[in-house]
C-alpha cells in the first residue's frame, strides 16, 4: 500500500502542469460511438506516460522481472457470446503469438490456429478436417498482431518500436484511470488504462473488426496472478465498444518454456498444385 502511494504522490506531481492540457486536447482514445481519429505519431514518448509505465513495471513486480519473462504459455477458456471453447496462448516478448482453439460441436471435434510470426499473420483449421492456412490480414489480422493478452510492449525488445502519448483520465468500472495511447511500428494504435490507485493496466485495446465495421475491440482485466513474480491477467472481459461481449478465464501460465520458433511460421500449402498440359 505503502509504494502505490509513493507512486501516486510521485506521478500527480509530475503530471500536475500537464494534466489540463491534456485532458482539453482532441484524445487518440475514441469515445463510445465514435469513428476513429486521426493522430501523428508523437516523436517521443513523454514524460507523464513514461512515469506511467515505469510505475506499472514496478507495482507488478519490477522491469526486470517482465523483462525475464521471455515468452508464457497459458490455457483456458473462452466464452463469446455464450460459445465457449478451450484455448492455448503462446506469447513471446518480442511480438510473436499463437492462439488455439478447440472446440467439440455436434459430436465432432474442431481446431482452429492463428499466428503472428513478426511479420505476418495467418489461420488455419486443422479439425474435423485439415485445410490450407490462410493469411490472416486486414483490421482484424492487425489487432491479433497488436492486442496480446498478457505481455504488454513496456520492455525490450517490442518496446523499442513503440511511442506513448498521454491522453488524459477516464473510468474502468467506475474506478479513475490514466490512459496512455501507444504507436507501434506502423503506427498502429492501442490504448492503455492505469488504475489511479493501484497503477494497474485494467484495460487496453485497439481498433477491430466486427461484422465487416472497425469497432473498438478492448480487453478489461478483472483478475490478476503472479507469474515469476510477475502480476499478470488471469480473468479478462471481452468489450466491444465498451460492452462485455464475452471473458477469457485463465486456468494456467507458465513462463519461459521451450517452444519451437516453428510453431509461429505458417505451414506450407497441403492444396496439390495441378499442372497444366502445354497447349500444341
Amino acid at each position: 500500500m505503502k509504494k502505490t502511494k509513493f507512486f501516486t504522490l510521485l506521478f500527480a506531481a509530475a503530471l500536475s502542469p500537464l494534466l489540463l492540457n491534456a485532458q482539453q486536447a482532441p484524445s487518440a482514445v475514441p469515445e463510445e460511438g465514435e469513428a476513429a481519429p486521426k493522430s501523428t505519431r508523437p516523436k517521443q514518448t513523454d514524460k507523464a506516460s513514461n512515469q506511467l509505465i515505469n510505475n506499472y513495471l514496478a507495482v507488478t513486480g519490477s522491469k526486470q522481472a517482465h523483462s525475464n519473462l521471455r515468452n508464457v504459455v497459458a490455457t483456458g477458456t473462452i466464452e463469446e457470446a455464450g460459445r465457449i471453447r478451450k484455448f492455448k496462448l503462446v506469447e513471446t516478448q518480442d511480438g510473436k503469438r499463437k492462439v488455439t482453439y478447440t472446440w467439440r460441436h455436434l459430436g465432432r471435434e474442431h481446431e482452429v490456429q492463428y499466428a503472428f510470426d513478426g511479420l505476418q499473420s495467418w489461420s488455419q483449421e486443422v479439425k474435423p478436417k485439415e485445410k490450407s492456412s490462410q493469411s490472416y490480414g486486414g483490421q482484424t489480422g492487425k489487432h491479433f498482431q497488436t492486442q496480446r493478452w498478457l505481455l504488454h510492449p513496456f520492455v525490450l525488445p517490442l518496446s523499442a518500436s513503440y511511442v506513448f502519448k498521454y491522453q488524459g483520465l477516464d473510468k474502468v468500472y467506475g474506478r479513475p484511470t490514466y490512459v496512455i495511447v501507444g504507436y507501434g511500428k506502423h503506427d498502429e494504435r492501442s490504448w492503455f488504462y492505469f488504475d489511479q490507485e493501484k497503477f494497474l493496466i485494467t484495460r487496453w485495446g485497439g481498433i477491430g473488426l466486427i461484422a465487416g465495421v472497425e469497432e473498438y475491440m478492448d480487453y478489461s482485466a478483472i483478475r490478476f496472478a503472479k507469474v515469476n513474480g510477475v502480476l499478470l491477467p488471469k480473468e479478462i472481459d471481452l468489450l466491444a465498444e465498451g460492452q462485455p461481449f464475452g471473458t477469457i478465464s485463465i486456468d494456467s501460465i507458465e513462463a519461459n518454456q521451450v517452444i519451437d520458433s516453428t510453431i509461429f511460421k505458417r505451414p506450407a500449402s497441403n492444396i496439390p498444385v495441378l499442372r497444366q498440359r502445354p497447349v500444341q
